[in-house]
């Protein structure tokens, strides 16, 4: 403890530091301004991109038609399986290719290590308000189209192909129609990491004696 002037009017213990916050982790949306910062080649390796909201793809197999004898009748069985891949909003993706579709930017993000090619991929692609959004979903052998998901599979958060706010819009993007008449998409995200350092003054009152 240090003593500074008249004791009847006490002291005070001044400790200044330098104190640096914890690091946070800010998702933001990708648009082209931070793609070009971080853009070195095709690939943007080692920049992982994620999605604003789980998306889930699911696929149903083409009708397997099976005819059989049983008990001197001829009997015909159909069968249809179904597989859902899931993309959460902590999946990490890699962009593979930047490509274009009727004139804008479009990105190729793999998120998973088997794909390495854009016919795996999900394709998104830049909008006019300069976001990026999902346009298209690799589809599976042996499988038909896939029906896509916003958050969950039930018929309310089923997406579908349109425009997102105008006719003038490029391409079609997949859009969940609300009951309000919002259009929700699932877009194109980064993590950006923020780092804050300040000095920060502590000061103690040490009392009157």
């Amino acid at each position: 403890m240090m003593r500074m002037g008249n004791r009847a009017l006490g002291s005070v213990l001044a400790i200044l530091g330098l104190t640096l916050l914890p690091s946070c982790a800010k998702r933001i949306d990708f648009t082209p301004e931070e793609l070009e910062r971080v853009q070195t080649k095709a690939g943007v390796d080692p920049l992982r991109v994620y999605v604003s909201q789980k998306v889930i793809a699911q696929y149903t197999s083409r009708v397997k038609d099976e005819s059989f004898n049983v008990n001197r009748d001829i009997r015909e069985a159909s069968r249809q399986d179904r597989r859902k891949v899931e993309t959460t909003r902590n999946t990490m993706g890699l962009i593979l290719e930047v490509a274009e579709l009727n004139g804008q930017p479009l990105l190729w993000v793999t998120f998973s290590p088997r794909c390495k090619l854009p016919e795996c991929a999900y394709g998104f692609v830049q909008t006019e308000d300069k976001k990026y959004r999902l346009v298209s979903i690799p589809e599976l052998p042996t499988y038909g189209k896939p029906t896509a998901y916003r958050g969950m599979t039930c018929e309310s958060r089923k997406l579908s192909r349109g425009k997102l706010a105008s006719l003038a819009e490029a391409n079609e993007v997949y859009v969940l129609k609300r009951s309000n008449g919002k259009l929700q998409t699932i877009d194109l995200q980064v993590k950006k990491l923020v780092e804050r350092g300040g000095r920060t003054t502590r000061e103690r009152n040490v009392g009157i004696e």
